[in-house]
């Protein structure tokens, strides 16, 4: 379970502050379950707010079809599951039920999970930051369905599950895209007739977000510069792979686009501004650039890291 998969748990967890600032003003002490959920699959950690630790991590697969549960808990031996997953509902269930097993459980019972955090790849020009789910919220994602309608109704399958499985447990939502709308305007436009923009939402929007905020602000802290008066160039580097430029702790400008398609040529995809402006001119009704925002290759590759160039 190490690698690529813990480091973007890491960096979701870096978005979860609206949870850890609710309980340090309170001086409670949480444990927070956070999950990555697609379409096909679940990855999960329990972290305890206070010490940040790692309390128990592990992957669902293969949801709806034959189903596989991963789980570990810290200092223990790696178990796996082979059990029928035919919804997230039994994978999320499965999950929990490792976590609150007598044997090899982090907690004693659900009640010591205090708040779930959840990976939303798209909020769309809706969210700059990670929100508290509420009824609206979840309107609002799932409003930005076709701008990512591979990945957020899946995510919201996930945030559906907990609210049955977990009543009354605050949830958050943490953004792949919020990071990016600091971006002004002459960044996120493109050079194309602004009714697309106005009509269609065709604009930039940029991902790995909760990436690229982790990483600036962790190089800010690392070198020891003034957050209010530095310039970073954040590098996500993998088989999906995206640059952004950081300004005083806000995003001015990314690689990646309407679509993860956009930007630097990366393992499984290629830069697609000519791919994208063919679907425009192509495009004479709402939603039908859908076709080609769902072109999206699901392959995962190996060997993601991080850099940053610093400039003061």
């Amino acid at each position: 379970m190490k690698g690529k998969a813990d480091r973007n748990i890491r960096r979701l967890v870096s978005g979860l502050w609206t949870v850890f600032e609710i309980c340090c003003r309170q001086n409670m002490k949480m444990n927070v379950l956070v999950i990555n959920c697609g379409s096909s699959s679940l990855k999960y950690q329990l972290i305890n707010s206070d010490s940040e630790a790692v309390l128990a991590k592990g992957l669902c697969e293969r949801i709806g079809i034959d189903g596989r549960l991963v789980y570990q808990k810290t200092g223990c031996d790696k178990e796996i599951t082979e059990a029928a997953m035919p919804t997230h509902k039994e994978a999320i269930q499965m999950v929990l039920d490792a976590l609150t097993n007598d044997k090899t459980g982090a907690i004693g019972s659900l009640k010591e999970v205090n708040a779930v955090g959840h990976r939303v790849v798209h909020g769309g020009e809706k969210f700059a930051k990670s929100v508290v789910i509420t009824d609206e919220v979840i309107s609002a994602v799932e409003e930005c369905n076709d701008l990512a309608p591979l990945h957020n109704p899946a995510n919201l399958i996930g945030i559906r599950v907990c609210s049955e499985l977990m009543p009354g447990v605050p949830q958050v939502a943490v953004f792949d895209t919020a990071f990016h709308q600091t971006m002004p305007a002459k960044a996120y436009l493109y050079g194309l007739p602004i009714e697309y923009y106005k009509n269609y939402k065709v604009r930039r929007y940029g991902f790995h977000g909760t990436s690229h905020s982790f990483v600036s602000k962790r190089a800010v802290e690392f070198l020891g510069l003034d957050k209010d008066n530095s310039k970073v160039i954040v590098c996500h580097l993998g088989n999906g792979s995206s640059i952004s430029a950081v300004v005083n702790g806000k995003c001015v400008d990314t690689t990646m686009g309407l679509t993860p398609l956009e930007g630097v040529v990366m393992g499984t995809r290629w830069p697609a501004q000519p791919f994208l402006r063919y679907g425009l001119r192509m495009a004479s009704r709402p939603r039908v650039y859908n076709l080609f925002l769902s072109f999206c290759p699901s392959l995962e590759g190996r060997g993601r890291g991080n850099f940053c160039l610093v400039f003061s």
